[in-house]
């Protein structure tokens, strides 16, 4: 009876500790073993995410399509697309029309873009479009564009009081420092354009007490050569005093030109603008006009998405960086406004030079 029972306690002990074993938890082995899946799976992402935002999805806006000046814009954003690797969107509206260019930048954002280049037809207007693309997360970077708020960076050939200084420079020494003049841009809403020719005010004012501003009122060319060719015709008829026309935008000087020409006062009325080299040949080479400013708009161009990729690339904007294209070496950084030193003056002398 007592071998019987002994026997049963031993069996009832090794059936309590075979429960006990079982309901212990996985050794601590187990658990390293799962860690390690956790990491590689951490690993294994990572890269992939990497690679996606790698090559950030770009838009380029300019402030219409079409045209001379923007159609040479275009060529070196598909130049620099060509040299970098990059894929860019490059779209505009047809005409001068604000809303336009709004609403093709609206669907742009809408379409989860990375960059956002632009130049604005109204600084105003693309306010609220720019808020949306940079709360989005979106780096926006714009050109003629200084007063704007919601943009990352503006960047400019040259400073606006510098370029506006050399415009009335140019158009003085025509008139022999003296006589009348106006002010032509392309619209009231262009900012740069205006600030353009209020530093040319203020540098007459300064430097050249002989002249005078008529009218009151900035003349407005509407970006079209030959509404400058009318507005200059109605302005001499009106003014018999009229010396001098100086314009900001691209058709202002040829338009005038012709007027100018036409009214038999070349040598006598005198006019400057920014001016492409292929619109304004004729008339440099004739006298009709004795020259004209500019600077390269696609190298601006290619600065502008340059610094856009050194952003996404997490690089900081500062103080004499190196946009790498010429004019563009040694920023100089002023608040958001990046200023380059990029400016031109084109004569008859040296406009076969340029080929755009």
């Amino acid at each position: 009876m007592k071998k019987t029972l002994s026997l049963l306690l031993v069996v009832l002990m090794l059936i309590s500790l075979a429960a006990c074993a079982t309901s212990q938890p996985v050794p601590t082995a187990g658990t390293s073993n799962t860690q390690p899946a956790t990491t590689a799976d951490t690993s294994d992402t990572q890269p992939a995410t990497t690679v996606e935002k790698s090559k950030p999805v770009i838009a380029f806006v300019p402030k219409t399509e079409g045209n001379a000046w923007w159609s040479y814009v275009r060529t070196g954003v598909e130049d620099w697309a060509k040299e970098t690797g990059y894929d860019v969107i490059y779209k505009g509206p047809i005409s001068n029309d604000p809303a336009e260019q709004v609403q093709i930048m609206s669907d742009l954002v809408a379409q989860d873009i990375d960059i956002l280049c632009f130049s604005a037809l109204d600084t105003g207007a693309c306010e609220a479009v720019c808020k949306e693309a940079r709360d989005k997360g979106i780096i926006v970077i714009a050109t003629e564009c200084s007063g704007m708020t919601n943009i990352d960076y503006d960047v400019e050939a040259f400073s606006e009081e510098g370029f506006g200084g050399f415009l009335m420079d140019t158009l003085a020494e025509m008139m022999g420092e003296e006589g009348e003049y106006v002010t032509m841009v392309n619209s009231l809403t262009q900012e740069s354009l205006n600030n353009w020719a209020d530093a040319a005010v203020k540098r007459q004012l300064e430097a050249y007490p002989n002249m005078t501003l008529i009218p009151e009122a900035r003349v407005i060319s509407n970006g079209d050569t030959e509404i400058a060719y009318e507005v200059t015709k109605e302005l001499i008829k009106k003014n018999p005093n009229l010396k001098g026309i100086l314009g900001t935008g691209s058709y202002d000087a040829p338009g005038a030109a012709r007027a100018i020409d036409e009214l038999g006062l070349v040598g006598k009325v005198f006019a400057v603008s920014i001016g492409m080299p292929s619109e304004t040949r004729d008339f440099l080479k004739e006298g009709t006009l004795e020259s004209v400013a500019l600077w390269d708009p696609a190298i601006a161009a290619k600065a502008m998405l340059n610094l856009s990729i050194k952003m996404w690339n997490g690089e900081s904007v500062t103080n004499g960086m190196n946009l790498d294209v010429a004019g563009y070496e040694n920023i100089v950084l002023d608040g958001t406004t990046v200023t380059g030193d990029g400016w031109i003056k084109i004569t008859k002398d040296n406009v076969d030079d340029f080929t755009f």
